[in-house]
């Protein structure tokens, strides 16, 4: 935690070989002065994949629909997590990167994200974790990678 110091809240997290840098920005005022909310605050969060994270070295677009589909994921999580009443008519910014996935990105990102809130100082409802679950020849597997 707290691994960026320009940053509001920051966290370096490592679960398996895959290892995840969450940064938070806020609350400040919404960029877009159209989209506050008079009563809550807004979470908005961005999503991406370095292109040396995987073995795999293709170019990720910007409105890569994967990648997109997790912000969402994350920002609803989060949206349910933290008391956005405490902050009416701001904007709390969470920027995800992978450094290195080797899978159960979303969760490491999901624990990432929590811990950079927590070193921002948001006040959050409960800590928001997750981890990765499988069935492999009918055993459970936790923490897949």
């Amino acid at each position: 935690m707290g691994s960026i110091e320009s940053a509001d809240g920051s966290a370096l997290v490592e679960q398996g070989n895959t290892r995840v840098l969450a940064v938070v920005y806020g609350p400040h005022e919404p960029h877009l002065r159209s989209k506050a909310q008079h009563d809550t605050a807004i979470i908005n969060c961005e999503f991406s994949l370095a292109t040396f994270s995987t073995a795999e070295r293709r170019k990720r677009a910007k409105g890569d629909r994967r990648a997109t589909d997790t912000e969402l994921t994350i920002s609803q999580t989060f949206e349910a997590a933290v008391m956005t009443h405490l902050y009416p008519r701001s904007q709390i910014d969470i920027y995800i990167q992978v450094l290195q996935s080797d899978g159960g990105n979303i969760a490491v990102a999901v624990n990432a994200a929590t811990l950079a809130l927590i070193d921002a100082g948001i006040a959050m409802k409960d800590y928001a974790v997750a981890c990765t679950a499988g069935n492999v020849n009918g055993k459970v597997i936790l923490d897949i990678n």
